[in-house]
Formats: C-alpha cells, structure tokens, sequence
C-alpha cells in the first residue's frame, strides 16, 4: 500500500512536466484572417522548432488538412481533419476567423472544417512543438485542440481518455480509417480491435493490456521523455514502454504512439540531429507479429508468418486474390458449388487438399468427435462443408468466408480444403503440363459424347414406347365402351347420381356410417343394372347438404380437396382393407399424420420431395374444412400449389364447423 503514493508523486510529476511542454512555445501565435491555400506559396504553419506543420498536405489526387512531423527525407502524418470527407481542391483556402477554422473554395464558403470554437471566441492561433494545434480566445486560454481528437497517433503529453479510441490509417501514403481500432475501454483495459467485426469486442480483441477491471478513469498517456503508461486511482501507474534513448545534447527527439496500417501499436522516435539530419526507432511492438492481428489478411486467405515477422497473405488451393497488387484484401473461391446437390455425390466432383499448421478464428457450424480421415471423407461428401479443421480429436466444419486465417509451426491443427477437381493448384498436388491438359479435355469430351448419345437413344426408344403403349390403350377404351355389359363399365367408369336417386336409395339417408371431412357417410343400396341383384354403395355428402345450408361454388372445392388427398396417397377416400381402423377414413388419416409430423406414412418407401408433399397435403386439409367459409376459392388453392402463396397450418376439418 505504501508503494501507491510514490507511484501517484511519479505519475503527477510526468504529467506536470507533460503539461508543461504541451502548452508552451505558442508565442508564434496565428491572428485572426490569417490564411493557407492550396495555391499559394504558403500552405502551412510551422511550429516554433520547425519540427511541426499545420495545413494542406498533398493527398491522392488532391489535398487534405493535418499535421505532420517533418523529416529530411518525408513526412509523418500525425492528425487528419475529417479523415473520410472528400479531398480538398486546389483552389482551396483555409482561413482562421471568430468562428475556427473555415474552408473555402472557389468563392464559395462552407462550415468549419474542423470543430468550431464556441461564441464565436477565437482570438488566435498556434501550432506548438509539442504538436498540438490549437485555438485560443483573448486570454490565450485553449478552446479546441487536436491533442482532444487524436486520430491514429498520439503524441508526447498527450491522452487517449476513458472511452476514446484510435483509428489506424489504410496505409502510409493514404490517412482515411483503416481496419483496426484501438480503444481505451471504461472498464480501464486498452484493446486492439478489427473495425466493423460482427463479433463481439470480448471475442474480438486481438491484443490488450490486460487491465480490465480497472476503474473507470483509467487513459494512455505519452510524455514526452517516452514514457508511454496507462494509470488511474485503482490502477496506479502500469508502464507498456518507454525510450532507450536517453537525451542528448544538440539532438531533439520527439515520441510518438501510432496505430499503424497493419493493426499493431508501436512507439516511435524521432531523432533530429544539429547539422539537419534525422532518424526514426522503433521502441517498441505491441505483437512480435503481424500475423497475430486478427484480420491483417483478408477474407478466405491466411497469413503465412512461418520463419518471417512479415507474414505474406497466402490464399487457399482453389482460391485467387481477389487484387493481385493488394494481397491484404483477401481471396475468392475460383469455382462455384451450386451443383454440389443436384450433379451427383460430392467426392465424384471435387476432393480434398490438406494444409498443416493452420488455424482461424471464426465458428464451426459442427463440430464432432472422430478420426482424422473420418474428418476429411466427412467434409468431402457434406454439401455446406468447404474447410475443415481437425486438431485434438475433433472435426470442425465451416463454411465461407473465412476470417482471421493464419499459418504458425506453432499450431497443431490440419486443414481440410474443397476443391474441384480442375482448379487444384497446390503445392500438395502436382502441376499438369501442357501436354497433359489436352489429353484430358479430349478425354472428357469423349466421355461426355458417349453419354449424350447414350442418353439419346434412350430417349428416343422411350418415346416409341410410350406412343404404341398409348395406341393401345386407347383401343382398350373403345372395345370396352363398345360393349353393351354396363356391370364392366361401372367397374372402370363414374356414375352420376340425383338427389332423389340418393334419398330413395338410402331410405332418406337413415342409416348414418360414419364422418369425415368430406362429409357424413351413409348406408344405401340401389338396383342391379341385371336381374334383381342389388348392390351395397356407400356415399358422401357436404355438410351444406345435411344442414340445409346455402350451397355455394365452395361445394366444388370439397372435391377438388378429395381428388387431391388421393392422388397424394394413391387410395381411395375409404379404404377397408388396411392395417388400422384409424387408416379407413383418408381425410382424418391425413390429418392425424399431418399433426405428429409423420406424413412418410402417406407415401410410404417413395423417394418424394417433403417440402412439396407438406404443401399439398396442406392445400387438400383446407379444401376439405366443413365450414365452408374456411375453405379457398381455387385460385387460391392454385397459387398455394404453386409455392407463390404462403399456406398457413390448416385447422382440423372435421370440428372446423360452428352452427349457431
């Protein structure tokens, strides 16, 4: 406990003395009117030691607005203006009035390029050595300065506070957002992030301080002697590094913190000699390297950093850069999948290429215990699989993209790749030449004629088949309507029956059989078409028919919904002769299947598209609801067939009917 005041003194002291250094050298101040443009000799104002600039800096095609730390041989952006607004003109001017900093171009005036000073108070300008620019009112008090809104540097005597972050650059040369932040989280750690990753930040840091739980005043100082620390109340003083160069005389050196392009935290020097020359140190790395920064390469590549601190982007056997002049952005699949289920099993179209020591960080969508050529054959015949990952007696199957690959002798895992067979180029796999391509070509052509001509013979000897088949069937039909036995055609054919013909027949529909969704069945017999025998009929009738209700075009659909459920289970609406009592009645069979999910019964050991059968068994349990209102008109019962009209989990037929 002791130890916390002296470490207090000490921090209090870096800060007085940081504090110090950043508000002074400011007597070169800047008055009001005072203006750069892109087309004049002055385009910048310099601090008091010449080391710092403020102004318009070439950018692209254009310009943009920043400081930079001026070195002999180029220039190191520190802040940017609006890193992400459109560039600046060249007939630009930047022109300091009451209200900040104002951008014109041409004769046309915007808003305040940077943040505004309040009330319209600004008196004066600077831009200190310690570079920081800011804006002052008459009693030289600060209203805005850059050292508030860092960008992706931070510079001695200046904070990252709770809650602010850094943002990395695209690249030297280019000072809009790039793919990595750092934030100085309110729970007191300091955390490197991937910019816009759907995960969340816990998941996703690919390197802090390790001071979370903190407090909540916790913020990243540098001071000017290089010492860069975070600290806090409860945290105290935690140094991450600090200079090993000591000060000396006739040498300036200036520090500074930057988030660079590639996602990891460094502190630099810069070391401006007395006769003009200068040089620049890496002091320290927040990662040894590059490929332990989660999304340094892109999608579907990995970052291969196997003996090299540079870690090249490397992509995947079957994949191309998607730019081959920036390998960082990541990697496409050459081939499509699409005819993964429809063109036959999987291994007789593509094949498996494996790669050791490798391993990313996104989420399998399974993951299961096996061998490890269980694995492979597994992801070989799974249609979603395109990688698979076995390390520790597990397979993990992904699909793509893939994100935050990298490639270490340190990693004991193997990855499984998909490919097709022709677009295998890995070093696993020989390079056919160019003799050899022709002869497969010609191969396959060959084997893709014999199988066309083939298939059209079949096809062809099919059609002969079927218009004989049909011919005779078709004289079938006419010998039998041509004979006068009407007993054979009652067998083959439907007779239409009256309402009286009904009536009379079953004795004013007495005896009730049973119910069901196409109506109430009753017992009735009508006269033989020879001599005297009668035969036994069983009937069904529309509820309407029963009740005396209205009969409305709905009646039809009763129908339609019979014809449907037969032809979906190849029976009739009654059948006697099956394993359960619960079977006789088709319509209440239908349903009972429908609800417990078991509609294989209906079609049995048939190869049938469930998707498809779900529906019409659907469309058939509606057009068969005894309240007639719940029943579709047929165009409806079209459109739902036809998949372009949602069909809703229909009620049970029989109790669908309310008589008030």
């Amino acid at each position: 406990m002791a130890s916390i005041p002296v470490l207090l003194l000490v921090l209090v002291f870096l800060l007085s003395v940081d504090y110090a250094n950043a508000q002074t050298n400011h007597s070169n101040n800047i008055s009001l009117g005072s203006s750069l443009s892109t087309d004049a000799n002055r385009t910048s104002w310099l601090s008091p030691s010449r080391h710092f600039a403020f102004g318009f800096y070439p950018h692209g095609d254009g310009f943009a607005i920043g400081i930079w730390l001026i070195n002999q041989t180029e220039k190191t952006v520190t802040w940017t203006a609006k890193r992400d607004d459109p560039l600046v003109s060249s007939n630009a001017t930047l022109e300091l009035t009451r209200d900040g900093l104002q951008l014109r171009v041409g004769a046309v005036k915007n808003i305040t390029y940077i943040d505004r000073a309040p009330l319209r108070k600004t008196a004066s300008a600077a831009m200190l050595d310690s570079g920081n620019f800011v804006l002052y009112n008459n009693l030289s008090v600060v209203l805005w300065q850059t050292f508030e809104k860092p960008t992706d540097t931070i510079l001695g005597g200046q904070n990252l506070s709770n809650g602010d972050l850094m943002v990395s650059s695209v690249s030297k040369s280019d000072q809009t957002k790039g793919q990595f932040s750092l934030l100085m989280q309110t729970d007191g750690n300091l955390a490197a992030y991937l910019v816009n990753s759907s995960d969340a930040p816990s998941s996703n840091s690919f390197w802090s301080s390790g001071t979370d739980n903190s407090g909540t005043d916790v913020m990243l100082t540098l001071n000017a002697s290089g010492v860069l620390f975070l600290h806090g109340d409860r945290l105290g003083v935690r140094i991450l590094a600090s200079s090993h160069y000591p000060d000396k005389k006739n040498v300036t050196i200036i520090h500074r913190a930057t988030l660079d392009a590639d996602g990891i935290f460094r502190l630099y020097s810069h070391h401006f000699e007395s006769d003009n020359s200068s040089s620049m140190v890496v002091e320290w790395s927040s990662l040894a390297n590059q490929c332990e920064v989660s999304g340094f390469c892109g999608w579907s590549s990995y970052c291969s950093g196997v003996g090299s601190n540079n870690g090249p982007c490397k992509c995947y056997p079957g994949f191309h850069f998607i730019n081959s002049s920036n390998k960082f952005l990541g990697c496409y699949r050459n081939f499509s999948d699409n005819g993964c289920r429809r063109s036959g099993p999987p291994a007789m179209l593509s094949r498996i290429v494996s790669l050791e020591n490798i391993l990313w960080g996104d989420y399998p969508y399974s993951s299961v215990q096996m061998k490890k050529n269980d694995c492979n054959i597994s992801c070989l015949e799974d249609c979603n699989c395109a990688v698979a990952l076995y390390g520790r007696g597990s397979c993990d199957k992904y699909k793509l993209p893939l994100r935050y690959s990298r490639a270490s002798k340190n990693i004991s895992a193997t990855a499984f790749i998909k490919v097709i067979w022709k677009n295998i180029t890995s070093p696993s796999i020989p390079f056919h030449s160019e003799t050899v391509g022709p002869k497969i070509e010609r191969g396959l052509i060959l084997i893709l004629a014999i199988t066309l001509g083939s298939i059209s013979c079949l096809c062809f000897m099919f059609a002969i088949y079927t218009i004989f088949r049909y011919k005779h069937q078709v004289y079938k039909y006419r010998s039998l309507s041509e004979n006068t036995n009407l007993g054979l055609i009652e067998e083959f054919t439907l007779r239409s029956f009256s309402y009286n013909e009904l009536e009379q027949a079953t004795d004013g529909f007495k005896e009730e059989l049973g119910k069901g969704t196409f109506g109430v069945v009753y017992k009735g017999t009508i006269p033989g078409t020879v001599g005297d025998e009668r035969t036994a009929g069983y009937f069904y009738l529309a509820p309407e028919w029963k009740l005396n209700a209205f009969i409305s075009i709905k009646a039809d659909i009763y129908s339609f919904g019979i014809v449907l459920l037969e032809i979906v289970c190849c029976r009739r609406s009654i059948e006697v002769n099956v394993p359960t009592t619960d079977e006789i009645i088709l319509s209440s069979w239908v349903y009972d299947c429908f609800m417990a999910g078991e509609l294989e019964k209906l079609v049995e050991d048939e190869n049938v598209d469930f998707v498809t059968l779900e529906r019409m068994v659907k469309v058939g349990l509606w057009c068969i609801q005894e309240d007639p209102a719940l029943r579709p008109l047929m165009k409806n019962a079209i459109l739902m067939l036809e998949g372009t009209m949602d069909v809703p989990v229909p009620p049970s037929p029989v109790r669908s009917l309310v008589v008030s």
